[in-house]
C-alpha cells in the first residue's frame, strides 16, 4: 500500500482526477444551462434568417423598383409616343429593342423577378422581355393605372403580383411599365432559408390583398391562416412561431418550428460531448503516463545538469540504470562535462598567453621599423656632406627614441603619441623642406586625453612618405583628424598622394579581415594589435581619400 501510495503513477491518477472533475461538472452544468438557452438562441437565429431573407427581398424589389424608374426616363419613349395604331415605325421599333435589352439585364440581375413589360396606348402594343411585341392589353393598362396613388410598393391582380413605376416624375399616360413577380422563384428562395428540420414557412404580402405563399400540405399553416394568425406560441403545444415583418410593414415571414427539431442538435451535441470527453479523460491519463514515467522526469534531470554546468560546476555526473536512449544521453553529458574541464583548464589559459605572446611580438616588429629608415636617411646626408642638417637630424632622432626607450608601457595617452609623430615629422623635413606639411584636427582637446596602444600613427606617417611622395611634384599634404562618434574613437589619416588602384584596395581591406593576414608591413602589424587588443570590430580599413592619396581609418573604443 505505501509503495502505491508513493508511486509516481497514483500521483499522476490523483492529479487527472483532481484536474478532470471539475471539467465533469462544469460539463454538467453546462449541458443544463443550455437547455434553456437554446431556445433563445434559436429564436434569434430565425429572426435573423428572416431578416436576412426579407433584405433579400426587398432589396430586390427597390431595385427593380429603381430600374423601371431609370428606364421610364429614357429619351427613346419619345419614338413611341408619336407612334400611331397604323403601326410603328423603324425608329419606335429601334427604340422597343433597347427597351427590351434594358428589360432582359433587369431581370438578369435580379432573384424573383420574371417578366418586364410596357403597354404603350397610343400605338395600340404591348412588349416585354418575354413575349416581345403583342396586342395592347387595356384592361391591364387600367388596372395597373388604378393603383399608381395607392403608395402599394407591390400590388396584387387576378393572381398575379408585380410593381409598376410612372413614366418621369410625372404621370404619362403614354408609357406604362411594369414588372411581374414570379412566386415560384420567390418561394423556392424563401424555402431555402429554413434553418431547421421540418420547419413551416409562411410568406404574406399585405397590399391591396393578402397573399400567403406557404406549403399547402402543411396543416399547421393552414390553420395559422385560418385563424388569421392569432394563435400564440402558448397554443401551440411543442412548436415555436417566429415573425418578422418588412420595413414598411407590407410583407412578414412567419415560421413554425417544432421544439424536437431545435433540440435535436443538442441530443447530438449531449452525444458528441460525452464521447469527447471520455476521450479526451482517457487521452490526458496516457499522456501523463508516458510522458512522466518515460521522458519528462529523465529530461528534468538532464535540463538540471546543464544548469549547473551552465553555472562552472563541471563535477556534475547523469547516473541510469536503464540501456536506453536516456542512458545514451546521461553518458555522453558525463563526457561533454570532463572535456569541457580539461578545455577549459588547458586551452583557455594557453589561449591567452599565446594571444600576449602574439601582441608583445607585434611591438618588437614594429619598433626596429622606424630605426631601419632613419639610419637610411642619416647616412644619406653624411654622404651628402650636410653636417649642419645631419647634427639636427640625430638630436630630432635621438628625442624620437627616447619616446620609444623611456618606459615599457603598452599604453600612452593620444596626446604622447601625437608629439611623437610631430618629432617624426621634424625628422622628415629636414629631408624634403617645404616639400611637407600637416594638418592635425580635433574637436575636443580632452580626446587627446584618451589612452592608446603606442605607435598606432607613426608607422602610416612613415609609408605616406615611402609611398607617397614620390608621385608628387609638389607638396605632400598630410591631414591627422580625430573625432568621437558614440562610443568609439575615430583617427583619420589622409595624403595627397597617388592612391591605390581599387582592385588591389578591395583585395588589401579582404586581407585586414584574415586572422591570418601577413605580419610584414605596419598596417597588418597595428591592425592586429588592434584586434588582438579590443576585439574584431575594431582596427584599421584602407580607402582612397578625395584629395587623390590614401585614408587610413584607425577605430578604437573610447572612454573618457
Amino acid at each position: 500500500m505505501n509503495k502505491l501510495r508513493n508511486s509516481f503513477f497514483s500521483k499522476l491518477i490523483v492529479i487527472l482526477l483532481l484536474v478532470n472533475i471539475p471539467v465533469v461538472i462544469g460539463m454538467l452544468i453546462f449541458f443544463y444551462q443550455s437547455m434553456s438557452s437554446l431556445k433563445v438562441n434559436a429564436i434569434e437565429s430565425i429572426q435573423q434568417n428572416q431578416s436576412d431573407l426579407m433584405k433579400m427581398v426587398e432589396s430586390d424589389i427597390d431595385y427593380v423598383k429603381q430600374q423601371l424608374f431609370k428606364i421610364s426616363n429614357m429619351s427613346d419613349w419619345n419614338e413611341l409616343n408619336i407612334s400611331s395604331p397604323d403601326g410603328i415605325g423603324y425608329n419606335g421599333i429601334s427604340a422597343i429593342n433597347r427597351f427590351r435589352e434594358r428589360f432582359q439585364n433587369t431581370m438578369d440581375t435580379s432573384r424573383i423577378f420574371s417578366d418586364v413589360w410596357a403597354n404603350i396606348p397610343s400605338a395600340n402594343r404591348r412588349f416585354s422581355a418575354k413575349n416581345g411585341l403583342e396586342n395592347y392589353n387595356a384592361e391591364e393598362d387600367n388596372k395597373i393605372r388604378s393603383f399608381y396613388h395607392d403608395y402599394k410598393r407591390v400590388v396584387v391582380w387576378d393572381g398575379r403580383m408585380f410593381i409598376a413605376s410612372k413614366s418621369g416624375y410625372l404621370e404619362d399616360a403614354a408609357v406604362n411599365i411594369a414588372a411581374e413577380i414570379d412566386m415560384q422563384k420567390l418561394w423556392k428562395l424563401v424555402d431555402t432559408q429554413k434553418r431547421f428540420t421540418n420547419e413551416e414557412t409562411i410568406f404574406v404580402f399585405h397590399g391591396n390583398e393578402e397573399t400567403y405563399l406557404y406549403n399547402p400540405t402543411s396543416v399547421a399553416a393552414r390553420e395559422l391562416i385560418q385563424s388569421d394568425f392569432a394563435i400564440k406560441n402558448t397554443d401551440i403545444p411543442h412548436n415555436l412561431l417566429i415573425q418578422t415583418s418588412s420595413s414598411l410593414g407590407d410583407f412578414t415571414i412567419y415560421s413554425l418550428v417544432p421544439t424536437s427539431s431545435v433540440y435535436s442538435f443538442l441530443e447530438r451535441f449531449y452525444t458528441s460531448m460525452f464521447y469527447v470527453l471520455l476521450c479526451t479523460v482517457a487521452a490526458i491519463a496516457s499522456y501523463f503516463i508516458v510522458v512522466g514515467r518515460l521522458i519528462k522526469k529523465p529530461i528534468r534531470k538532464l535540463i538540471d545538469g546543464f544548469k549547473q554546468v551552465e553555472k562552472g560546476d563541471f563535477s556534475t555526473r547523469l547516473e541510469r540504470k536503464s540501456n536506453d536512449e536516456i542512458s545514451y544521453l546521461y553518458r555522453n553529458f558525463n563526457t561533454m562535462s570532463v572535456k569541457l574541464s580539461d578545455l577549459i583548464n588547458e586551452n583557455y589559459v594557453k589561449e591567452i598567453y599565446a594571444q600576449r605572446a602574439i601582441y608583445q611580438q607585434l611591438q618588437s616588429q614594429i619598433n626596429p621599423h622606424f630605426l631601419y629608415n632613419s639610419f637610411y636617411v642619416l647616412h644619406h646626408m653624411i654622404k651628402e656632406g650636410d653636417n649642419e642638417n645631419a647634427e639636427e637630424f640625430s638630436i630630432s632622432l635621438s628625442q624620437y627614441y627616447k619616446f620609444l626607450t623611456k618606459n615599457s608601457r603598452s599604453d600612452v595617452l593620444l596626446q604622447e603619441e601625437m608629439l611623437h609623430t610631430e618629432a617624426y615629422m621634424k625628422i622628415m623635413k629636414k629631408r624634403y623642406g617645404s616639400r611637407v606639411s600637416i594638418d592635425v584636427h580635433y574637436e575636443d582637446p580632452s580626446l587627446l586625453q584618451v589612452e592608446v596602444p603606442r605607435l598606432i600613427l607613426q608607422p602610416f606617417i612613415e609609408n605616406i612618405f615611402m609611398y607617397g611622395i614620390g608621385y608628387k611634384r609638389e607638396s605632400l599634404q598630410v591631414v591627422l583628424t580625430i573625432r568621437q562618434e558614440g562610443e568609439e574613437l575615430i583617427i583619420l589619416i589622409s595624403d595627397n598622394g597617388k592612391g591605390i588602384e581599387d582592385e588591389l584596395l578591395e583585395k588589401f581591406n579582404k586581407e585586414l579581415l584574415l586572422p591570418d593576414a601577413p605580419s610584414d608591413s605596419a598596417i597588418f602589424n597595428i591592425n592586429k594589435r588592434l584586434k588582438i587588443k579590443f576585439g574584431t570590430d575594431y582596427g584599421v580599413s584602407v580607402t582612397n581619400a578625395a584629395s587623390g592619396g590614401c585614408q587610413i581609418e584607425i577605430k578604437i573604443p573610447y572612454s573618457s
